[in-house]
């Protein structure tokens, strides 16, 4: 019989994904002022990063009403547009405006990424264990039952 899990702890788990994110980011700013680094860098990655997470949470609640392949379908799709998109933002900027600004921006955006990354996987898990947990309880609850 599926448990389903508590809405309450994948939620809190997501946020704690995006406070670590966004931890990163301003943890990054000082780190790249007292390096000399461009507040424009900071701001660049800053913003990729932040229009990376809000395509990636309405992607994923568009897919989330799809059949599984095409859940698929459509989030890897993101990824790769969303990926290409920021490399195509940050070599425009290279090349057109300031290498040190696109450096910067993305040394942000990667750090911001990977602790967004970092926090979802924590987020999975803990979704995952609470799972684990329900029906482990549920399992428990009907074994007294039957006695």
């Amino acid at each position: 019989m599926p448990v389903p899990a508590s809405k309450e702890v994948p939620r809190r788990a997501l946020v704690f994904a995006t406070a670590a994110s966004i931890a990163a980011c301003v943890v990054a700013l000082p780190i790249v002022l007292a390096l000399g680094g461009p507040l424009n860098g900071w701001v660049l990655g800053t913003a990729l990063w932040v229009a990376n997470w809000a395509v990636q949470l309405a992607t994923a609640k568009y897919a989330m009403r799809m059949g599984q392949s095409a859940a698929v379908g459509v989030t890897g799709l993101s990824f790769i547009i969303r990926a290409w998109t920021v490399a195509g933002v940050l070599f425009i900027t290279a090349l057109r405006f300031n290498e040190t600004v696109a450096l910067v921006a993305a040394a942000v955006f990667i750090v911001a990424f990977t602790f967004d990354l970092l926090g979802r996987a924590i987020a999975f898990g803990t979704r995952e264990k609470a799972i684990a947990d329900a029906k482990a309880a549920a399992a428990a609850e009907a074994g007294e039952g039957e006695e």
